[in-house]
């Protein structure tokens, strides 16, 4: 009798485990899908609401590592994208609060080096809205154990916030270097700056039919157009761009702008037009891009990419027809 028991208690326990593991995955779920949605179809005003879906859930499910992580990327979202609006008082708590949750999804989940890139850079705007040399160098610090566990995605993490600093610091100029350095990391024929630049369409091309082809996860996700991340490609030639702008190097930011424009997926980028005002703007935008970084940014303003209006948007957003295919596609397999 007693064994009966001990076995019907065991089941018990099990089934109502597994009950309230499959009520967290579908609720978590259905909160980072709404945020993803609002990601994809650029909605900045739908913040809030996003914030509000996930911290709900989040209260249920407090160790789950998928929901800190969004709130995460969100905080981070309406931070960096804040010259959407007129200047908001004390929208620099979503730095720590980005941070915070960040650290959060890493104690949950240790083993994705994404996180630890996003960790790490805001640990590094914290320290500098402290101006706090310790923080930014553990910051940095972490920064490069990131890059050791995936340099593919971790060294754009680390160049997009460290191209906010002075155009000849050092670690500016690792940043641009990276991002070289990057062109390489995502193909296995040894390219260079040089190579590159010798015929960059033709360098570009085949680095997209590489692309499409490989087999590799780390590089096919942080290198390449994803249901994720539609716009990958395009994104970080951008901010690239904007970085060789702001040193002058323009015949250079030239052709890392125009690689974008290679992309399969250009003509459905919503911001093409925005690379072509880039393009048009390059003389006037290095001397902007050369200014001290103002944390007070008024709508309207021109921005370096990292602190711009297309900060996260620029790689996440999908076009109405993008995201309807998407949505479709979607449905079938539901």
């Amino acid at each position: 009798m007693r064994l009966i028991i001990l076995v019907l208690l065991t089941g018990s326990t099990f089934g109502y485990s597994f009950f309230k593991k499959s009520k967290e995955r579908s609720e978590s779920l259905a909160a980072h899908e709404y945020m993803l949605e609002q990601l994809h179809r650029g909605n900045y005003d739908s913040i809030p609401v996003i914030l509000s879906k996930t911290h709900q859930a989040l209260a249920q499910y407090p160790e789950n590592a998928s929901l800190n992580a969004d709130l995460g990327f969100v905080y981070l979202w309406q931070f960096s994208e804040r010259g959407r609006k007129a200047p908001v008082p004390g929208i620099e708590k979503n730095v720590y609060l980005s941070n915070y949750y960040f650290k959060q999804a890493i104690k949950y989940n240790p083993d994705d080096p994404r996180l630890k890139g996003f960790q790490a850079a805001t640990a590094i705007c914290e320290g500098a809205l402290e101006m706090d040399l310790k923080k930014i160098s553990n910051g940095y610090v972490k920064a490069f154990n990131a890059i050791d566990d995936w340099p593919q995605f971790n060294k754009f993490a680390f160049s997009l916030v460290s191209s906010q600093l002075k155009k000849n610091s050092p670690v500016f100029r690792m940043a641009i270097k990276y991002q070289w350095e990057l062109i390489d990391d995502c193909s296995c024929k040894n390219l260079n700056k040089k190579k590159v630049m010798r015929d960059p369409q033709k360098v570009f091309l085949d680095l997209i039919e590489e692309l499409k082809e490989s087999k590799d996860p780390l590089v096919k996700r942080a290198c390449w157009n994803s249901e994720l991340v539609p716009h990958n490609y395009e994104g970080y030639l951008l901010n690239f761009g904007d970085m060789l702008v702001k040193q002058g190097h323009f015949d250079e930011a030239l052709q890392i702008y125009s690689a974008a424009k290679l992309s399969d997926s250009y003509n459905e980028w919503p911001y093409k037009d925005f690379l072509q005002q880039r393009i048009n703007e390059m003389n006037i935008n290095k001397k902007v891009f050369n200014k001290k970084p103002d944390f007070v940014i008024e709508p309207g303003d021109t921005q370096l990419f990292v602190n711009s209006t297309l900060s996260c948007v620029g790689c996440h957003q999908m076009s109405e027809k993008e995201f309807l295919i998407s949505s479709a596609q979607k449905n079938v397999a539901n």
